[in-house]
């Protein structure tokens, strides 16, 4: 059993669904760490993933990813947990306003630690972007679990994530689960690519 370090239920939900193609079970684990203040995910993923093996000793995950708003210089990227958490969803959606074009994007880092202390880093830099929605938008659905997708609307759409119809939502979460990089990490584990970057 794997261990995902994670307080979040929605999140660990998403994860062991992107991991079920390769047979790849995991347990949620929620651990107290220390985030440093930087701008990339990755960077907060790996510095996480060496904390919650120094305390759990076992092979282990976590995830980390960030919403970037291209005319906000990347703002708020790692930090929108607390900028949804200050502002809430409307208030994020108000300081777009502020902005042009509303272009933000997600962007994500996935850190496998393994029984050796090796971190092996799945990245995505930078997905195709979407927009910050001129109000919030929550659908009713079991994937309404996330503030930030109220707000944000991919690429093609017309509605935010949460809002969007049913079918609609379901090719959405299909691609995703097909290309993040949890998807990209069970992969590897179930040999099926080649490892990624590995770090000491």
């Amino acid at each position: 059993m794997l261990a995902f370090r994670t307080g979040n239920p929605g999140k660990f939900d998403t994860a062991r669904e992107h991991l079920a193609p390769w047979g790849i079970e995991i347990e949620q684990v929620p651990l107290e760490l220390d985030e440093i203040q930087t701008m990339s995910v990755e960077e907060i993923a790996r510095h996480k993933a060496h904390q919650a093996f120094d305390r759990l000793h076992r092979p282990l995950f976590v995830e980390n990813s960030g919403l970037y708003i291209e005319e906000f210089g990347g703002w708020p990227g790692p930090m929108v947990k607390h900028a949804l958490e200050a502002l809430g969803p409307a208030g994020l959606t108000h300081l777009a306003d502020r902005t042009e074009k509303r272009t933000a994007r997600f962007a994500s880092a996935a850190v496998y630690v393994d029984a050796d202390g090796k971190r092996h880093v799945f990245a995505d830099d930078m997905p195709a972007p979407g927009t910050i929605a001129a109000v919030p938008l929550r659908g009713a659905g079991e994937r309404a679990w996330s503030d930030l997708w109220s707000v944000f609307i991919p690429q093609g759409a017309d509605t935010t994530l949460s809002a969007m119809p049913a079918e609609e939502q379901d090719r959405f979460f299909a691609e995703w689960r097909r290309t993040s990089v949890v998807a990209a990490m069970g992969a590897c584990l179930a040999g099926q690519q080649d490892p990624h970057r590995v770090e000491v």
